[in-house]
């Protein structure tokens, strides 16, 4: 009997320290993020690689983390995203977020950027009741792939251009060959040329011409 009240006290203040660990567990928890503050951030493309809990940094330092992502009530073109930063963060009415991928790995994050020494804090600038949105600039990726249509066009039409500065030069070399003008050279040339065999044909006459018979020997006894 008295074993096992000694096993039932133990099993009372076993359980006693777990209950009052996880209590001192929420606490904690809670207590390291009463000091954190909720901004709301509206992305105008895809989110794809962020999940609840990623970072967010400023600057490459990390301030906050990710805490709900859904499309915008108001308009489900853009992503309504929630972060909690921490209170000393300072998020200025000209902070500006961003999407970056974190390597090659295809995980993006929040990085926020701006905030000028003399801007207003973003806190103090949102009325009491309401959650800070931080205004959204569009990552280098998207901004690269809204740009490359554009990029298509202006190099679809220089091979225009090209193919047709190359089709008007052959155009011109076409009626150069056509020319009158340009028939009377090949003919001039000929005359030249001819001009110039008939001299080369009297000096060789001419030379011929210096040179005596052969005298036949006499073949009389």
């Amino acid at each position: 009997m008295e074993t096992d009240r000694h096993y039932l006290i133990e099993g009372l203040f076993i359980i006693g320290i777990a209950v009052a660990a996880a209590f001192f567990s929420v606490w904690l928890v809670s207590s390291g993020q009463r000091d954190d503050v909720l901004y709301r951030i509206h992305f105008n493309e895809s989110v794809t690689g962020m999940a609840l809990g990623d970072q967010v940094k400023f600057h490459g330092v990390d301030v906050g983390s990710v805490k709900a992502v859904a499309l915008d009530p108001a308009d489900p073109r853009r992503v309504q995203v929630d972060v909690r930063l921490r209170k000393e963060t300072p998020v200025k009415t000209d902070t500006k977020a961003i999407l970056k991928l974190k390597g090659v790995t295809g995980v993006v994050y929040v990085e926020l950027n701006g905030g000028a020494p003399a801007a207003k804090s973003l806190l103090d600038a949102t009325p009491e009741g309401q959650i800070p949105e931080i205004a959204s600039e569009k990552s280098s990726l998207t901004a690269a792939m809204d740009q490359l249509p554009k990029v298509l066009e202006q190099f679809s039409a220089i091979e225009k251009q090209t193919k047709k500065v190359v089709s008007d030069v052959g155009e011109v070399a076409e009626r150069v060959k056509d020319s009158p003008v340009m028939k009377l050279f090949p003919a001039k040339e000929k005359a030249t040329s001819e001009k110039a065999a008939i001299p080369a044909k009297e000096k060789a006459t001419s030379g011929k011409a210096a040179i005596p018979p052969k005298e036949k020997p006499d073949l009389k006894p």
